[in-house]
């Protein structure tokens, strides 16, 4: 999965966002293991986690922890987000441990989840990198915006409400928080970073 792959950002902004998914795979694994996703999600709870999300009942901004975790829905992934490196390691010493046989993608900035995975005692599988963005660049909105929308990997976040949000945090009809938790409701796979993008909206309004 690489729609977690292309968040755009200065390092220190990226310091802050380690989404995470746990998938079945499909024609290997994908019959009986309800139960082994949601264990992951569970466990990841146990840290403060500021999204997670499956893509049948929705995110944080749309349902809640215990609904997703009482679902007996059929779920092909659940995912959610971490603020810190250290958070996300003792996650990963968890997964290591309880050993559920799925696969699990972490995002970040390679030095950090190099370093997460070290620590936990863990080796990659396998690596994705993003190339950028190529062809018509000119029109992609402004790189600030460009770091709140490539939080959603499918383009559910639009810069067009961003640019409305950044106005009335201006105004003093929004804060960075309450903006964020609005673009984060868009998001369906609660990769979204609400406190990163509380911090963006913040910076661009005082531009």
């Amino acid at each position: 999965m690489t729609h977690t792959l292309h968040r755009a950002g200065t390092p220190d902004s990226l310091s802050e966002d380690y989404p995470m998914l746990a998938i079945r795979a499909k024609g290997f694994n994908d019959e009986g293991n309800l139960w082994r996703l949601l264990k992951i999600l569970q466990m990841a709870a146990r840290y403060p986690i500021v999204n997670f999300a499956d893509v049948k009942n929705g995110s944080k901004f749309t349902t809640d922890l215990d609904t997703i975790l009482n679902t007996d829905k059929d779920l092909p992934m659940v995912q959610m987000v971490f603020t810190n490196k250290d958070d996300m390691t003792r996650f990963m010493e968890d997964l290591k441990q309880a050993d559920l046989g799925i696969s699990v993608v972490a995002s970040g900035l390679f030095e950090e989840i190099f370093q997460c995975c070290k620590k936990a005692g863990l080796t990659p599988h396998s690596v994705n990198y993003s190339l950028g963005v190529h062809g018509r660049t000119e029109k992609l909105p402004p790189k600030e915006i460009m770091e709140i929308t490539t939080m959603c990997g499918h383009a559910l976040v639009s810069r067009n409400l961003v640019t409305k949000l950044v106005a009335d945090i201006r105004k003093e009809k929004e804060n960075g928080f309450s903006a964020a938790e609005k673009l984060a409701r868009n998001c369906i796979c609660g990769i979204f970073n609400p406190v990163r993008a509380a911090k963006i909206l913040e910076a661009i309004s005082k531009l």
